[in-house]
């Protein structure tokens, strides 16, 4: 849990930059939740990330919340709540990573447009490989309203120099996109962000991704070369998006699926990393719909 994006906002999770311990609420970004096409989509019950302004990169800590705190947040008018929907909340480290924290999370009885997470007991800044928590996927008993830009409020409250009131944007889209995300679960959970691997090696865990088509929900997927190194995803042959590396050179190999996993929209690439030390950058877009990126460090 890690961690899917619009091209127009060309806002990758792993691109938010760490900085000094923050002292107040973390500015937070709503994403698209990995395996559904419609969280964000008008009049379709709401699921999505709250991304906060943490790296991603499992060496970078991130937010601390002490016991007792809450997250509260505070949809606006225009979200209609849905008695009988799901209400469930995942917190993650990185990248599909769960954060073991004790929490419950309710909707409030007096403005059911107000879901307050409670923390039974503190999550801690964490360590490299267990930083803490980066983002809340959040599914919620609220109806989306018609496509637009929309503020849900997320109120930090008794969680110490984080407590106050941060604000983030909902796009609502017209209909559901085609969508697409980082998919670990082939590997025993284990994380493809943020591998490092020396130059010229094979980097040890090959990369899968999960493409949520809304139209095609059975097509099967699969990867063909193109130019300059770039993969083209299909869906029953047709080209519907493309992966592709920038930063330091590496080279990608797709490794093809039967019929089970490719209709079920996983793919796979296997990755070499080249003579330049760096940051390599894997992007995976599908076309009018998200983005994912994936980060290889060589050193």
């Amino acid at each position: 849990m890690k961690a899917w994006l619009t091209r127009s906002a060309l806002l990758a999770l792993a691109s938010c930059l760490a900085g000094p311990a923050l002292a107040e609420p973390p500015a937070a970004t709503v994403r698209y939740q990995p395996m559904i096409s419609t969280g964000l989509a008008a009049h379709e019950p709401f699921e999505a990330w709250f991304v906060f302004n943490r790296s991603l990169d499992p060496a970078v800590s991130g937010l601390e919340i002490p016991a007792n705190a809450t997250i509260r947040f505070v949809f606006p008018e225009p979200f209609t709540p849905e008695p009988g929907l799901p209400l469930e909340a995942v917190m993650i480290r990185w990248t599909q990573g769960a954060v073991p924290a004790k929490f419950s999370v309710t909707q409030d009885s007096h403005d059911p447009r107000v879901i307050a997470l409670h923390f039974d007991s503190a999550v801690s800044a964490g360590v490299p490989g267990a930083p803490g928590i980066k983002a809340i996927h959040l599914r919620a008993p609220e109806i989306n309203p018609q496509a637009g830009e929309y503020p849900i409020s997320v109120q930090f409250i008794g969680a110490g120099p984080l407590s106050g009131t941060t604000h983030a944007v909902a796009g609502i889209t017209p209909n559901p996109v085609p969508n697409i995300a980082a998919y670990n679960q082939l590997h025993a959970g284990r994380d493809e962000d943020w591998q490092r691997v020396k130059p010229g090696e094979d980097v040890p865990i090959p990369i899968d991704f999960l493409a949520t088509l809304p139209k095609q929900p059975r097509a099967s997927l699969s990867l063909s070369t193109s130019a300059n190194g770039a993969l083209t995803i299909l869906a029953d042959g047709k080209p519907i998006g493309s992966i592709s590396a920038t930063g330091a050179p590496v080279t990608l190999t797709p490794h093809p699926f039967g019929p089970g996993y490719a209709r079920l929209g996983i793919i796979e690439l296997h990755v070499k990393a080249g003579a330049t030390a760096g940051t390599a950058q894997i992007v995976a877009n599908l076309d009018g719909g998200t983005q994912c990126i994936i980060h290889l460090v060589i050193e």
